[in-house]
């Protein structure tokens, strides 16, 4: 499976023979194909759910040749015939970017957990690949069987299916974040997605997970590609990265460098090592910078930007508390919190529901409470949050994870955990005050 180059926006054609299937081609074309599959399968497809995501994370997408150069070289490799590529590595590194940038080059059948959106059980998985699979490779099912989303069974059929005609191979499913997926109820023994543990001939998972994270794969089929923020390859993608946005971004970014006193050179190379090779760094601290959040009014020396993605989040934490301490106390911690501890987006309703349970929590007059008071939290934090449409509402969530787990680590989210709990009992009988 060769790579096409991004640059000429050409794509990774899959021919069906037969009549059976779809021709593959861009990735809008593999979505538009997976639309229009009969409806018993196309309701079970989720692509359309991971359109606006992918979109998202490989916007500015450079370099990582080297990722899918590995790639390539484990796909090719005659030891290798089948088996999963595991991509690892630390939160903003960039996993979720290669892999959507994979989906978009090859359209390849994928699914993505998604922990904000509730989007992480077997039984979702389950249903989306193997719908996607069925229709990919014009196999002959019409629909899936109940079985298919209770155990791994099914979809160990649909691989072998897939992969009896030659023209198909390789047969490459691409799954993000698996560490996000649910473990709860898994019988001993299970991975997190009931992937099997052996795979046919010419079959092949690419994986994202963080590293040491407990999935379960216990194969010898098997590579492991570790991103590491030290990587002398993931630093050069990182000053791309950063001389691309500004070379694009240069009217509002040529005056705040200037003002520091660094040539665009020095600028690229002192931003590569705040990062600490991280591109989610990248993405807040560039954009302030371009915005003016971040300017030589309030850091003096760009020396003295934050170090690292957590420092980062630190100061931005540290700021906004300053600034207002009591509304920030009533009002921003609490409903930033709240939406951390959520599982799916939030629409404002049920957000300053839960807010107004929070203020109870703490003795606080409930009446006092200031509705525009929580809208007004969620402009101040736009950048750090997604908007999703939850039942014709627009619905709030954490725009990554890596924010979530500097909340848990520096903030605490148990009592959050515990006011969404209480609010949901006291609508139950019997349970309510």
């Amino acid at each position: 499976m060769t790579r096409p180059p991004r640059s000429t926006g050409s794509h990774y054609d899959v021919k069906v023979e037969g009549g059976k299937g779809a021709v593959i081609g861009d990735f809008a074309t593999v979505i538009q194909v997976f639309k229009e599959a009969p409806a018993a399968l196309s309701s079970q497809i989720r692509t359309q759910e991971f359109v606006a995501l992918i979109e998202e994370r490989t916007r500015n997408f450079v370099g990582r040749e080297y990722v899918f150069a590995a790639i390539e070289e484990a796909f090719a490799d005659p030891e290798f015939r089948s088996g999963y590529v595991v991509i690892q590595g630390e939160p903003g590194i960039g996993k979720t970017a290669i892999v959507g940038q994979l989906v978009k080059d090859r359209g390849l059948v994928h699914h993505f957990n998604v922990a904000p959106l509730g989007i992480r059980s077997p039984k979702a998985f389950l249903s989306n690949v193997c719908a996607q699979l069925i229709v990919r490779y014009g196999l002959e099912h019409a629909s899936l069987p109940a079985e298919a989303t209770q155990d791994g069974g099914f979809l160990a059929r649909l691989l072998a299916e897939a992969a009896e005609d030659p023209e198909h191979r390789p047969v490459v499913v691409a799954v993000d974040a698996l560490d996000e997926a649910e473990e709860v109820g898994l019988t001993p023994g299970a991975n997190r997605l009931f992937l099997p543990p052996s795979l046919p001939e010419g079959v092949y998972f690419v994986v994202s997970t963080r590293e040491q994270a407990d999935y379960r794969l216990f194969t010898d089929q098997r590579r492991d590609l570790y991103l590491r923020d030290d990587d002398p390859r993931n630093l050069a993608d990182v000053a791309t990265y950063v001389r691309e946005y500004a070379a694009s971004n240069r009217e509002r970014l040529t005056p705040h460098i200037q003002e520091w006193g660094v040539a665009e050179g020095e600028f690229v190379d002192v931003l590569t090592s705040k990062s600490a090779g991280n591109f989610m760094y990248l993405v807040h601290v560039l954009r302030d910078i371009a915005t003016g959040a971040l300017t030589p009014a309030n850091v003096d020396d760009i020396q003295n930007l934050p170090q690292g993605l957590k420092n980062y989040y630190r100061r931005h934490w540290n700021d906004m508390r300053s600034a207002d301490e009591e509304r920030f106390r009533r009002y921003q911690q609490p409903v930033v919190c709240l939406l951390a501890t959520a599982r799916e987006p939030v629409a404002v309703p049920q957000l300053l529901e839960w807010t107004a349970r929070f203020w109870e929590r703490q003795d606080w007059d409930t009446k006092a409470l200031d509705p525009m008071a929580v809208k007004d939290v969620l402009t101040a934090w736009r950048e750090f949050l997604n908007e999703e449409r939850v039942d014709k509402q627009v619905g709030y969530r954490i725009y990554h994870a890596s924010f979530q787990d500097f909340l848990a680590d520096e903030v605490g989210l148990v009592t959050y955990h515990e006011t969404i709990g209480e609010t949901a009992l006291a609508k139950i009988p019997g349970f309510g005050p």
